[in-house]
């Protein structure tokens, strides 16, 4: 009788995992099924227990139990329990089919979710567990549809759960003992980590071409690349979160992007898609303020990431030219802002230089996943390493080929002096050497752009060139002082 009253039953959503399955099979219907969304949808309307199964049904296969962002807390009280010979329970709001996946994966002693006509959230939850159990049991659960389980109980734990979660009162004035075992996450961190702040550095390509005009541009020229540097940048970020909404699976089976707060849990799916449906809209309307052909670039770069998203990065050797080109369009939005057309060998070099950065994605992807024989959600295999090596090398200095003709053949003479040019060119094919070097070393961080901001030799040649042909293309300015 005394381990009967010890029953330890858990809630699945928020508790013993970071987010909510629901939430996560939307997404799934979303990535892979989206002609049932609609469907899904309607049926929310109808009845939420009815489209908990739809979803359920049709979707279960496309997730892992075991790599779901199972809160370490809420897991080492489980195995502590487990220890005791205490029984342990899962029963949850989630579909019947999904609790039962996890209760297999963490071996316990019964498991309970939602069927077709019962909800099993807040009050037809508490009366399961006390016609289960009495009030002989203790409940860890994360919201305030937990606090009429909570009541009765016989004890409870909160995970994530709101502040009034351990202020409750039973009906006559008695406390309702709540331990608090994990505290109240925040939510502005992981949001500013799922937008990747750091990212926006790629977005400073919107400046190359007002650079290459500098001495024609006026002060409401500046001003309208400082508000379209943020407008592309949001845009940027909410893109990234929509990728990493439909990655979440394959992220989690990754050795780094598992801690991406959508993959790990720390950021909710909600949240995400809130933030995603204020800001694209919000920034392609801006965009067009500022100039209708910077507007028509920015949203082709948003339909560009989406259909990236939704399958291109799937596809080998597409992926890269798409991320490439993706890179290209941010060129050509700058340009647009001031209205001065690119060159063509300009967004040749631009192409095919970071062509060579996104095949060393790639090629760091493939050399450490190399033992399970492919990447997993893209389309390449262990045995593409050394094309990708040659590939990525020749791409790269290919950029540096498309430098020198732009430099010293190009109708429009950007430049002043053949010196700047070839100093240059010889900096970035020394930086392009040394890159596929330490890729080939399988030193290179899973993403160049990091590589390339964080590593100090890089930071030294890529500033070198810049501040050369800066000082070359300014001439104009700067002699006229001196």
């Amino acid at each position: 009788m005394a381990q009967k009253e010890d029953v330890l039953v858990f809630d699945l959503d928020g508790t013993l995992i970071r987010n909510d399955l629901t939430h996560e099979l939307l997404v799934l219907c979303a990535r892979w099924k989206p002609h049932l969304l609609p469907i899904a949808l309607f049926k929310f309307l109808i009845s939420k227990p009815e489209a908990k199964r739809y979803l359920a049904e049709k979707l279960h296969l496309h997730y892992d139990a075991a790599s779901l962002p199972y809160d370490p807390d809420v897991i080492a009280l489980m195995e502590a329990h487990k220890a005791k010979g205490v029984p342990v329970e899962i029963v949850s709001g989630s579909d019947h089919i999904l609790v039962q996946k996890v209760a297999d994966h963490l071996e316990v002693d019964f498991f309970k979710g939602s069927e077709p006509g019962n909800n099993l959230t807040s009050t037809r939850k508490a009366a399961f567990l006390r016609e289960r159990h009495g009030d002989s049991f203790v409940y860890v659960g994360n919201s305030s549809a937990d606090y009429a389980v909570w009541r009765a109980a016989r004890k409870g734990y909160g995970v994530n759960a709101p502040s009034r979660s351990y202020k409750l009162k039973q009906d006559d004035g008695r406390d309702v003992e709540v331990e608090r075992l994990v505290d109240r996450r925040g939510r502005l961190k992981p949001l500013l980590k799922a937008m990747r702040l750091h990212q926006w550095a790629k977005n400073v390509l919107i400046f190359i071409v007002p650079g290459l005009v500098l001495p024609t541009l006026g002060t409401t020229d500046f001003i309208k690349l400082v508000v379209a540097f943020f407008c592309f940048s949001l845009l940027a970020s909410a893109t990234y979160m929509l990728n990493d909404l439909f990655d979440m699976p394959d992220d989690r089976a990754h050795h780094s992007k598992h801690a991406r707060p959508l993959a790990s849990g720390t950021l909710s799916v909600p949240l995400a898609g809130l933030f995603m449906a204020v800001v694209i809209p919000s920034t392609i309307a801006l965009s067009f303020l500022i100039s209708t052909a910077f507007g028509i670039t920015t949203l082709v770069y948003g339909l560009m990431t989406c259909a990236y998203s939704f399958r291109l990065k799937r596809l080998p050797v597409l992926d890269v030219f798409i991320l490439a080109g993706l890179f290209m369009i941010r060129v050509i939005a700058g340009a647009n802002v001031v209205g001065a057309p690119p060159t063509g060998w300009l967004l040749t070099f631009i192409g095919t230089f970071f062509l060579s950065l996104a095949i060393g994605k790639r090629y760091v992807e493939v050399v450490r996943t190399r033992d399970k024989g492919s990447v997993t959600g893209r389309g390449y295999v262990a045995s593409d390493e050394i094309p990708l090596l040659a590939m990525g090398t020749a791409a790269g200095f290919s950029s540096v080929i498309s430098l020198l003709i732009y430099g010293l053949l190009s109708q429009s003479q950007i430049f002043h002096s053949e010196t700047t040019i070839l100093l240059g060119s010889a900096i970035l094919a020394a930086w392009v050497l040394r890159f596929w070097m330490i890729a080939g070393r399988g030193e290179l961080h899973d993403d160049p752009v990091i590589f390339a901001v964080k590593d100090k030799v890089s930071l030294l040649s890529l500033g070198l060139i810049g501040l050369i042909m800066g000082l070359d293309i300014t001439r104009p300015v700067w002699s006229s002082l001196f």
